[in-house]
Formats: structure tokens, C-alpha cells, sequence
């Protein structure tokens, strides 16, 4: 069993926040996990490979001018590199227990990659893997991010699915250390605007199926998080330009 949640817009450091407060609920619960979709305003992330640097060899342009353009931006713990997130883009956040579906981080991130390919499948999108570069990719255009962290056998992070977002801020950084080749989405493959309510729909199932979890609507009064930061996990450090 695994509770679903829908928050709409939400802003980058309070999603990562509320991923490490539910991972730590979760570990008490006989529940299988938590899964969030969602949106973020616009914000740039960096993975924690480019802590060293701050992430600045992944940027195109400075930072006042990701200011001016009411960017921000985060260091967070998932893998990968550089990111952009914005509205119009499908977030979905699954706080597993992977011991309970006994999978490895692996086939966790496989099945991630699953989801993605089979609803785009469905909707007319033939996608699938690189084998050079993680993610859901269309031919040469990349799709779908995936990013993960696991701690004690729990995930946090997921999948990012472009449904229509604006593809020319994806020009401000290197996405995802891939400075070769471009980001598409759905609306610029298809010509059609999906409803984001659709398209949690959709890949809601896709959960379901290809996990193999039962999926209930969650209690909205565990999105409540207070205390502020919490950096009891490890969690690297947040900031905004």
C-alpha cells in the first residue's frame, strides 16, 4: 500500500524537506511508501557530484542573471548533475521502502524509467533508454530526468516529466552534464497541452502497475512540516540566489 499525494505547485525546499519528514514517518508505518506529484516554480538544482564546485561549471550564465529572471537555486542530495524544474513539468517524488519491494537502487531507478516510457507509450510517444545516459529520451531529445537518493533502504527524488515547460530555460545550464544534446517535452512532440491532472492520472497507474503497489489517496495533513530545515540526514545544504 503506498498513499499518494497531489500538492500542486510546491516550492523546491519545502519538497525536499517534506521527503525527509515522510521517509522518517515512514520507517514506523506498515505502509510501503508515499508518492508525491507535483510541480515546482522555477529553480535550478544541482545533484551532489557538483558540490565541489558549487555547480558553477553546469552554468551558462551568472547568477544575478538567474535573479533577474526569478530563478533560484539548490544544492540538493540526489545523483545526477544539473537540472532545471519549472511549472509544466511532472514531478513525481516516490518515498519507497525499497526492502519492502525488494528491489535494488537499480531496478528501482529501471522502474522509474518504466513508468515514463509506458505512459508516453500510451499516449502516442515512442520513447525509451539511452545506453549512454540515464533518463527517457525520444531519438536524441531527453524526455524524462531521473534522479535518486537512498538512505537506509528508502528513496527520495524521482522522475521529471516534461509535459510543457519552457524549454529555453533548460539552455541556462548543462542538463544533466549532457552538453550534446536537448530537452523536448510533450507539447512540443505532440502539439497537444495535457492536463496536469490527466497526467497524474495516468502515470499514477503506471505506478501501480509496474511496482505492483496499491495506491490510496493520502491524508493532506501529512504535507504539514514544521521546524524549518532539518539536516539531521545529511542532507546538503540549500540556498537561493
Amino acid at each position: 500500500m503506498v498513499e499518494w499525494f497531489e500538492p500542486g505547485l510546491v516550492e523546491y525546499e519545502y519538497a525536499f524537506q517534506l521527503q525527509i519528514h515522510l521517509s522518517k514517518i515512514l520507517k514506523s508505518q506498515p505502509l510501503t511508501g508515499y508518492l508525491l506529484f507535483l510541480e515546482h516554480p522555477p529553480t535550478i538544482t544541482f545533484g551532489y557530484s557538483l558540490k565541489g564546485d558549487e555547480g558553477k561549471s553546469e552554468l551558462k550564465v551568472s547568477e544575478s542573471v538567474l535573479a533577474q529572471k526569478g530563478i533560484k537555486v539548490f544544492h540538493t542530495d540526489r545523483g545526477g548533475k544539473a537540472t532545471f524544474h519549472g511549472p509544466g513539468q511532472l514531478i513525481a517524488y516516490p518515498v519507497f521502502n525499497l526492502g519492502k519491494l525488494n528491489l535494488s537502487s537499480k531496478k528501482f531507478v529501471n522502474k522509474l524509467e518504466d513508468v515514463a516510457i509506458n505512459w508516453l507509450g500510451k499516449n502516442g510517444i515512442d520513447a525509451d533508454r539511452d545506453l549512454l545516459y540515464p533518463g527517457v529520451w525520444v531519438e536524441n531529445k531527453k524526455i524524462a530526468s531521473v534522479g535518486v537518493r537512498i538512505e537506509d533502504r528508502v528513496s527520495r527524488h524521482g522522475i521529471a516529466v516534461n509535459l510543457c515547460p519552457d524549454l529555453e530555460c533548460f539552455e541556462l545550464i548543462v542538463p544533466c552534464g549532457i552538453a550534446a544534446r536537448e530537452m523536448t517535452s510533450f507539447c512540443q512532440l505532440t502539439g497537444e497541452r495535457l492536463k496536469f491532472k490527466e497526467a497524474v492520472a495516468g502515470l499514477a497507474l503506471e505506478f501501480a502497475q509496474v511496482f505492483g503497489i496499491e495506491l490510496r489517496v493520502g491524508d493532506p495533513n501529512m504535507l504539514i512540516i514544521e521546524g524549518g530545515s532539518d539536516d539531521d540526514q545529511r542532507v546538503a545544504n540549500a540556498w537561493s540566489v
